[in-house]
Order: C-alpha cells, then sequence, then structure tokens
C-alpha cells in the first residue's frame, strides 16, 4: 500500500487532506542552500546534559547541525567533543511561534540509520499549566530507533509524576524490504479533542481516545496549546529507547531530512451567523469598529498605528450563541493581517478567562479552528508587531 519515493524530496503543491482539514501554518525548507531555519517559526535549542534520558548529544545553533539544502531541513548529528559532550546535533522547536489546540500535524522525512541515533518528530505543551513532564503531556508523531530502520512509533505521555507516569501508544514496520532511510515518508497525527490518531503515509496505525491528568478532569492533558520538536538525540549505555547500548561511531556523521511541516485545523462544518444587531469595540479606539461587521469588503477597521501586542477588538454578539470558527478578513492589503492573536469568549463581557484558541497569521484571511464554545462577547488580542497597521475588513462567527 505504500510508494517508495527517491532519496531527494519531490515537493508537492498545498494539498490538504481529507475530512475538512484547513492548512493554517507550514514550512516548506525552501531557503538558501546552506541557509539557517526560518528564525520566525523556529527556535534552536543551544544545551547539552542528557535531557532526562542520559542523552549523550548537545545541541547546537550552528549551521554544523541545522541547514537548508535543496529543499529540506537538515539535522546533521556529529562525532566531536562540545561544551562536555561527545557528539552534536540540533533541536527545533516552534515554541511561541507555531502553538495549536487541536490539529492534523504531517511531516515528510527521511531518518538517519545506525545504533544509537534517534530521531524524533514530538509535541510539549506550551504554558504546560498541568505541571511538570508528564502532568501536561506529550504526543510523540514520530520516534525511530537508528539500528531498526523499518520500526516508528507514536506515543502519547500523561499522568503522574515520574515513576507513576503513563503512556500508550503504537508501531508501524514497512513492507519487508523498505527502510525510513532510504526513502522519505510521511509522519502524520490528528489530534481532537476525544482521539489522537497516527498515520504512516495516510495509512492509520493508532488511535489512542484515554488518557488523563491528575490535576483536572478528561479530556485534559490534551486539551491546551501545544508546539512542534524536530531533533535528532543520540542515545548511549544508559538510554532506554535506544537500547541502552553505545552508538556506533563508524556510522557518523549522520543525518535526519525534513522536506516539509504542515499544521492543518479542521474547518467549521456549519455557516456563517446572522451579525444583525452586532456591535464591536476596539483598542485604539476610532469611529470604524462596524466596518469589520457590515458585509462590504470595501470599509475596514483600522489601528490607524503600527501593529503592537495588546491591540483588540471586542464584538458583541447581543446573545449567546455557540460557534467553533472565526474568520478575520483583511484581503485587500497583503500586510495588514494579525501578526499574533489571541481569542478570549465572555457571557458579561467582563471575565474572559483563558485563551480559546491562538496563533500566528500568515496571510490576509486568517481561519481560527477550535472546539465549540457558547459565550456572548469575543474579544481577539493582537500579540504580534509589524511596521503596518492591524486591519479587519469582515469578521465572521461559524457554527
Amino acid at each position: 500500500m505504500l510508494l517508495t519515493v527517491g532519496l531527494m524530496p519531490v515537493h508537492s503543491a498545498y494539498s490538504a487532506p481529507s475530512d475538512n482539514w484547513q492548512l493554517v501554518w507550514s514550512d516548506e525548507f525552501n531557503g538558501t542552500n546552506g541557509s539557517a531555519p526560518d528564525s520566525t517559526k523556529w527556535s534552536l535549542i543551544d544545551q547539552g546534559g542528557g535531557f532526562g534520558n542520559s542523552e549523550l548529544q548537545y545541541y547546537t545553533s550552528r549551521r554544523d547541525n541545522s541547514y537548508q539544502e535543496n529543499g529540506s531541513l537538515v539535522i546533521n548529528a556529529k562525532k566531536e567533543s562540545y561544551s562536555g559532550q561527545s557528539y552534536t546535533s540540533a533541536k527545533l522547536i516552534s515554541k511561541n511561534k507555531g502553538d495549536w489546540k487541536y490539529g492534523r500535524f504531517e511531516i515528510r522525512a527521511k531518518l538517519p540509520q545506525g545504533r544509537g541515533m534517534w530521531p524524533a518528530i514530538w509535541m510539549l505543551s506550551t504554558d504546560g499549566v498541568y505541571g511538570g513532564w508528564p502532568k501536561s503531556g506529550e504526543i510523540d508523531i514520530m520516534e525511530n530507533r537508528g539500528d531498526v530502520t523499518d520500526k516508528v512509533s507514536g506515543t502519547i505521555h500523561y499522568g503522574n509524576d515520574w515513576p507513576n507516569n503513563s503512556s500508550s501508544g503504537g508501531s508501524y514496520i514497512l513492507p519487508s524490504g523498505q527502510t525510513y532511510a532510504d526513502s522519505y515518508h510521511t509522519f502524520a497525527v490528528e489530534w481532537e479533542e476525544n482521539a489522537i490518531r497516527w498515520y504512516v503515509d495516510d495509512v492509520l496505525y493508532s488511535t489512542k481516545t484515554g488518557w488523563f491528568t491528575p490535576s483536572a478532569p478528561y479530556p485534559a492533558p490534551f486539551d491546551q496549546k501545544f508546539y512542534l520538536i524536530l531533533n535528532l538525540a543520540i542515545g548511549g549505555p544508559n538510554t532506554p529507547f535506544t537500547g541502552k547500548t553505545s552508538p556506533d561511531d563508524s556510522a557518523l556523521p549522520q543525518k535526519m531530512y525534513v522536506d516539509y511541516v504542515r499544521a492543518y485545523t479542521k474547518a467549521a462544518s456549519g455557516s456563517a451567523l446572522d451579525r444583525t444587531g452586532w456591535t464591536a469595540t476596539t483598542s485604539p479606539v476610532n469611529s470604524t469598529p462596524s466596518n469589520m461587521l457590515d458585509g462590504n469588503m470595501s470599509t475596514r477597521w483600522t489601528t490607524g498605528t503600527d501593529m503592537v501586542p495588546g491591540q483588540y477588538f471586542i464584538v458583541d454578539m447581543k446573545a449567546a450563541k455557540t460557534f467553533n470558527q472565526l474568520t478575520i478578513d483583511c484581503t485587500g492589503n497583503s500586510k495588514d493581517y494579525a501578526r499574533g492573536y489571541q481569542v478570549f469568549v465572555s457571557s458579561d463581557g467582563s471575565n474572559w478567562g483563558s485563551e480559546v484558541a491562538s496563533g500566528t497569521g500568515t496571510d490576509p484571511l486568517i481561519t481560527i479552528n477550535f472546539a465549540p464554545k457558547t459565550a456572548r462577547y469575543l474579544k481577539v488580542v493582537q500579540t504580534g508587531t509589524g511596521t503596518n497597521w492591524w486591519s479587519v475588513r469582515e469578521f465572521n462567527v461559524y457554527n
């Protein structure tokens, strides 16, 4: 059922998966050969110390260990002494640059091989609201043991503090003769409120519907924002995942190639709510908030000043509504959309509680999906910056 893919990445146009998933964030790694990963989407870890697994690498921000090449990200693990460690590699995180509550996360990659190699694509809680690991959860989209080149696993970690922690997952073995080191394969997870599903090359191989954390009811801890992590670790004699053996130094250097990373959220299946009678207030204050609710794309509300965190608009729907999608349409000027945003809801317009969604705008039309909410008031806060005004031509709410 699987197609063998060549060693070089064959780039595909954006093609949303089935079941109403919509692309909201991506990195195609099309930068100049030798260039750094996009710093607006990734932060590079600069750290060693074993990371709780007695790993042997030091993660650096050097171009020796991570760079773009021929349309892929390359993470390069090397045998060398560096800051007290015997190996170097790289770890990229999207924290506060790409964070989501629910979605489909799809990564096309070719993996390294060799004893001790431990490539991983995974997710951690952005805010850690339920406490330290694993109480705030971990989603492993793909892990591979480098001396078992035909098998990957997908796992969730949750529950009580170590050593009373819990995990559950599954694994996928390629058909005979194929390996993850020889060709690119697509690893994906679909994370919804009551289910997490794992895929390799669109083959579903594991589904989990049960988990817990001690301080909050189900579906916690997997009901908060998570961010993406790409890394190539090197396990040693005390690393359980890689078999508690020393790395095969003769196999180094080894490279993990990532063709793309794509994040999708599920589009609402209903229609836009009737906005008759709705009103809006804004900060900065001006006379045009109603322009975002008038059905006329030639009119707009705008801040009249450069984007800074804290600018916002509040929409009063005049009665409690149930909804699961918002659209912020800034079409008409490619630079006036929210660089970052948070969404809050309220029944009284005063008590907002924690955010229900957040993200980074990458297009004049921003679509925001989340689990259904019931409220009268909606507040959208600008969290990014830009040397241009923030404008909204139309704001719509869907159920």
